[in-house]
């Protein structure tokens, strides 16, 4: 996306609420359960926010009007989508007692979405 494209603002936006939401999380998890949680929540946040960006450019690249490398990208979010999948069977495996805290931590980007939803209502500008 470009940066004269009015979405591309939201999406930067929605990255900047998943950043800050990070060490609010990690931190919560820290109090509340043990070092442990925080740092699978900070892993899981982190893989959040690198899908995030990855979404961001696979997004922006099916914007094309060549309809190869919009096929070319639309098997590219198949491929991400099984990336999610592994990353998160692997640290089931390797975390089974941190589930929760993981699958928190990926769950950055739709609360970001949700924020930003939220900003839009009270900010529609």
């Amino acid at each position: 996306m470009t940066p004269e494209d009015g979405g591309s603002v939201h999406l930067a936006r929605i990255a900047w609420i998943q950043v800050a939401l990070l060490p609010l999380g990690a931190g919560a998890w820290l109090l509340l359960r043990s070092w442990r949680a925080a740092l699978v929540f900070a892993a899981g946040g982190a893989a959040s926010i690198l899908f995030w960006h990855l979404h961001r450019w696979v997004v922006g690249g099916m914007l094309t009007p060549s309809v190869r490398r919009r096929w070319v990208f639309a098997f590219l979010v198949l491929a991400k989508l099984a990336l999610i999948v592994l990353l998160l069977r692997g640290m089931m495996v390797c975390f089974p007692t941190e589930v929760l805290p993981f699958v928190a931590g990926i769950l950055l980007f739709s609360v970001s979405i949700i924020l930003e939803a939220f900003w839009l209502i009270l900010r529609p500008d």
